[in-house]
């Protein structure tokens, strides 16, 4: 071969690496911004990804307005439990309550709720519900904060251990507790703090049924969630009291995940381990898991393209199909690593004008989830964000239960970053 045939098989050795860009003109992001600035502009789409799957570790569930009850189990993600715990506040904390001279007649506990998960159409059927509640032995404080992992003493016999019928027309479940806890509606209590001194909230979870799995979606500040004593006063006419589990009263939940014997298992030894991300990766909300990922060539890019003005960059995230992938989260969000070690918002996410936003919804025509993170690429190239990664989660993580499995970093579908470019 001769000096010009090797010069020319060099360079499309070249054009065939990791950080070849096609030349030719897209519509890309046409329509989101001024078409002038991308006329002419220049399409990279072979950025390589790197990926895995770590655990959404920490995941803070205190004094939010809603979160998950229930018990789930798949072949992929194992088995979740979702739990509360709550105080009981006064409806009128200035003037206090007294029940002196009463009888009470019953105490019930209604859940406004928002859904139910796994998502289904038929609005006939019925769910059989395992609930059990039982009373807090321990302090639980509103101005401190609780994990998905943190628990606290209770009782040890409940106060609600049955059945409760849910369908999907249904905006609450409602369940009378037993009358053992009549005892805590005695007395005067002249303020909010009295009455959680001498009754300190109850924690609800719902047991397996044996048969189907179920977490409902709970609103807790939503109008008619809480508590509701019902007694004759003095004089012997019927009176009913509400007791809140809004904003005023502290509350958490707690999610509990069992990984042994799933393809997640690592996590259940090691919590701070990861998986390789080269076929699937996971996400999984409830304190579940997310996956971090980087773009380790594009500083390369940057080299090649000294003079690029970058316009548009949009990740794409596909979802194969396969069973668990029926109940996909309907979006996803996506945060940056710090030098520190944390975790904070990517600046396409507060960035409502620019390229339309963020963006992250499930498209279910085209199994994808599509990001506009331009900004964040833009900060990374010209040196204003340390590249040490970014982090996608399953948005509501803490007050939905939707998972799936994603394309891996290797496969037909890969994580794929866009970029549309002028120079």
């Amino acid at each position: 071969m001769n000096k010009f045939g090797i010069w020319v098989a060099l360079l499309s050795i070249v054009a065939a690496s990791f950080v070849a860009c096609t030349e030719e003109e897209s519509d890309l992001g046409m329509g989101l911004q001024d078409p002038s600035s991308v006329f002419d502009g220049k399409v990279c789409d072979t950025i390589t990804a790197t990926a895995v799957t770590i655990l959404d570790d920490s995941l803070l569930t205190s004094n939010y307005s809603a979160g998950v009850i229930g018990y789930y189990r798949d072949d992929v993600f194992g088995e979740v439990k979702a739990s509360m715990y709550t105080q009981a506040a006064l409806s009128t904390p200035t003037t206090g309550v007294s029940f002196n001279n009463t009888t009470i007649d019953s105490v019930r506990v209604t859940l406004v709720c928002s859904g139910i998960f796994p998502k289904e159409s038929d609005s006939n059927s019925v769910h059989q519900l395992h609930f059990e509640v039982f009373e807090i032995t321990e302090d639980l404080l509103l101005d401190t904060s609780y994990y998905a992992t943190d628990s606290k003493t209770i009782a040890a016999t409940p106060y609600f251990d049955g059945m409760v019928e849910y369908r999907l027309t249904d905006t609450a479940v409602n369940f009378l507790l037993d009358a053992s806890v009549f005892s805590k509606f005695t007395g005067e209590f002249k303020s909010n703090d009295d009455f959680i001194e001498h009754f300190k909230g109850l924690y609800i979870r719902m047991n397996y049924n044996g048969s189907s799995n179920d977490m409902i979606y709970v609103n807790y500040w939503a109008t008619g969630t809480g508590m509701k004593v019902f007694y004759k006063d003095e004089n012997g006419s019927a009176t009913e009291y509400d007791l809140l589990f809004d904003k005023s009263a502290a509350h958490f939940n707690r999610y509990e995940h069992n990984y042994s014997a799933y393809p997640l298992s690592v996590f259940q030894s090691n919590r701070s381990d990861s998986i390789n991300g080269s076929q699937r990766l996971y996400l999984e909300a409830l304190g579940g898991t997310s996956i971090k990922f980087r773009f380790p060539y594009l500083l390369e890019w940057k080299r090649q393209h000294p003079n690029a003005i970058v316009h548009l960059a949009e990740m794409y995230v596909s979802v194969p199909d396969e069973a668990i992938n029926n109940n996909p989260p309907s979006s996803l969000i996506c945060y940056r690593q710090t030098e520190a070690g944390g975790l904070v918002t990517i600046p396409d996410m507060l960035d409502g004008v620019i390229s339309e936003g963020f963006d992250g919804v499930y498209d279910s025509n085209k199994r994808w989830y599509r990001m506009r993170i331009t900004r964040q690429i833009q900060q990374i190239l010209n040196g204003s964000a340390p590249d040490l990664g970014m982090c996608l989660y399953v948005n509501s993580r803490r007050s939905v239960a939707n998972r799936c499995t994603v394309y891996g970093t290797e496969t037909d579908k890969p994580i794929k970053l866009k970029i549309i470019y002028t120079e």
